[in-house]
């Protein structure tokens, strides 16, 4: 009876026991200063993040106020009594630190701000659209963005600086370090014109005697010598004489015409980005006084010069920056110099000259025209005071009239090229040439001996192979 009674009393106690809720684990004790902790803010624990990014860090207990020693590299501020926001300004080393309302240290870091990589994510990202199929990276590398990875042409290359340099921020640098795979040759044709057209004409009346007596005559010159001695069937004459005295009349009529073409083809090859020039002429010494009376000579190029510098911007694009002048010395403007009894005189230059930049496909022209000249005068001749007489006066009178016209084209034609690959290709203009023998000459009117057994001529440029 007694065991049962003992049951009844312990079974609901056992039942309430298992209802209750579990008992709430204890508080874990708060986190005391050690030795080795104070140790620790002392040195400082180490923290990074990037230029531009945040970050929340949690204290183990209330702080009463933070610090931060360059504020121009970390920006800190209390989120929180127990928390607080870091934000990285620029790249950098600094310190902060939180006290609490006492002046007891609660934490101390050491933060290192690294270059945000934001600038070189998104160069890579358009590097890769806008230039694909070549393999270039962007890093980020101490303060800027490093270009690495290799080109097909020099084009690309800057056009790829360019793209990095847009995602720079303020203070930064672009280290590029691309290398370009195959320099890109360009080869220039050049024909310079210049047609000069001369037009003369003479038209006068010259009496050569009117009367004669005895040994003495009387003579009126009026025409030009010169011209009846170069085209004598320009003239026209008629005499009447009388065993006393003789008249001759001569017409001077003379239309002369005159066409010069003077050609010059310089060919020059380049590599993008490079400078070639060119000269066909020569040089006209300058003397230059220096100290001491002591007299230095320069010298002076004329001619046909032609300078250009080539820039392939994409597969057969060319920019091209060209400079050709044609130039020659003249009288007009010299410059004599004296010295005791003997002189020299410097000549002037005529010079003609353009410049431009343009763009086109490889084996595309252009040309440079209008650069004339136009002179015209016109001179005459007559017997004073007769030949201002109307009508009467055109009998004692010469007139010469003269123009010159010179007009200047340019033609211009970029080709992008690759050398040779085979010595074979490249033909010089000797290469099969033989003198021609007796019977070769006499017999057959050759002026070269036949060859048999010589490569033919290839078509096309020589000494390149054009793209």
């Amino acid at each position: 009876m007694r065991i049962a009674g003992l049951l009844a009393l312990l079974l609901p106690a056992l039942a309430a026991a298992q209802d209750a809720p579990p008992p709430r684990p204890a508080a874990p004790p708060m986190r005391q200063l050690t030795q080795d902790n104070s140790a620790a803010l002392r040195a400082g624990l180490p923290l990074a993040i990037e230029a531009g990014a945040g970050r929340i860090l949690q204290l183990n207990r209330a702080a009463g106020s933070v610090f931060a020693a360059d504020p121009r590299v970390v920006e800190v501020r209390p989120a929180s009594p127990t928390s607080l926001f870091l934000f990285g300004v620029a790249p950098g080393r600094t310190t902060i630190a939180a006290i609490d309302g006492q002046g007891a240290a609660v934490a101390q870091y050491e933060v290192t701000v690294r270059p945000s990589g934001f600038g070189a994510g998104e160069a890579q990202s358009t590097l890769s659209r806008l230039l694909p199929g070549n393999r270039i990276r962007a890093e980020q590398r101490g303060n800027g963005i490093a270009l690495l990875g290799e080109v097909a042409t020099a084009a690309e290359a800057e056009q790829a600086a360019n793209i990095a340099r847009g995602y720079l921020a303020d203070g930064q640098k672009l280290d590029n370090r691309l290398s370009v795979l195959g320099q890109v040759q360009v080869n220039l044709r050049v024909r310079i014109a210049e047609v000069s057209r001369e037009v003369t004409r003479q038209l006068g009346v010259d009496w050569q005697a009117i009367g004669r007596s005895g040994n003495f005559a009387l003579s009126l010159l009026t025409r030009n010598a010169l011209f009846d001695a170069i085209n004598p069937s320009s003239t026209i004459a008629a005499g009447w004489t009388d065993g006393k005295s003789d008249i001759n009349g001569i017409i001077d009529a003379l239309a002369q015409d005159r066409l010069i073409t003077v050609l010059a083809e310089p060919n020059l090859t380049a590599m993008s980005g490079e400078t070639a020039s060119f000269l066909v002429g020569g040089e006209f010494p300058i003397p230059v006084a220096l100290r001491d009376n002591v007299v230095s000579v320069q010298f002076k190029q004329y001619g046909v010069s032609l300078a250009f510098v080539p820039t392939v911007i994409s597969q057969g694009r060319i920019s091209l920056k060209v400079r050709p002048e044609v130039s020659d010395l003249t009288e007009q403007g010299a410059v004599r110099l004296s010295s005791g009894n003997s002189s020299i005189q410097i000549p002037a230059l005529t010079v003609r000259r353009a410049e431009t930049v343009v763009e086109l496909g490889s084996g595309q022209s252009f040309a440079i025209a209008g650069l004339l000249q136009d002179n015209a005068r016109t001179l005459g001749r007559a017997l004073p005071g007769i030949g201002e007489v109307p009508v009467l006066g055109a009998l004692f009178r010469s007139d010469r009239f003269q123009r010159n016209e010179t007009e200047l084209v340019i033609i211009i034609t970029p080709y992008v090229v690759r050398p040779a690959s085979e010595a074979v290709a490249l033909r010089a203009p000797t290469d099969g040439y033989a003198p021609p023998d007796d019977a070769d000459r006499i017999l057959m009117f050759r002026q070269l001996a036949r060859q048999r057994g010589l490569p033919p001529r290839l078509p096309g440029e020589a000494g390149f192979g054009l793209n």
